[in-house]
């Protein structure tokens, strides 16, 4: 084995002050790595479903929306609504979501209806969003995989 600075030992070469470290331990950064995976793969299901209220969405073969800047009309089985995870009656909705509509009227109004709900509690819901002036308007399915 030959070095290429005479008469050293190899080993105190690569320590002495001055050198270039010409490696990297690779284990703690793939380590490190996996727990992060591990964490935002646990994390991302909780983040994704917007409001408390539980609903069974029907499926459809469907391009998802973009959620971000969404406003969420939602309906459970029972008939309760609900703005952007905000509780509130029926008669209350469309109030509550003009002053946002006239704000931002451009934003997505993304209605989720539990498919429990019947036809006319979603009706309503889109003549509710119609009133207060939306011009998007969706309904949330459960994303099935195309074949």
């Amino acid at each position: 084995m030959t070095c290429c600075l005479e008469g050293r030992n190899p080993m105190q070469a690569s320590n002495s002050p001055g050198n270039i470290i010409t490696h990297m331990q690779l284990a703690p950064l793939v380590d490190i790595s996996l727990v992060l995976v591990i964490i935002f793969m646990v994390t991302a299901p909780i983040l994704d479903t917007p409001g408390s209220l539980q609903v069974d969405l029907p499926k459809a073969a469907t391009i998802e929306a973009d959620s971000q800047d969404n406003l969420t009309i939602t309906l459970t089985a029972s008939g309760e609504t609900a703005l952007n995870a905000q509780a509130l009656p029926l008669s209350k909705l469309e109030l509550s979501l003009r002053p946002i509509v006239a704000e931002h009227p451009d934003r997505l109004v993304l209605i989720r209806a539990d498919k429990q709900a019947s036809h006319r509690q979603v009706l309503e819901l889109l003549g509710v969003a119609k009133k207060s002036g939306a011009k998007k308007i969706a309904i949330a399915t459960v994303q099935r995989p195309r074949q």
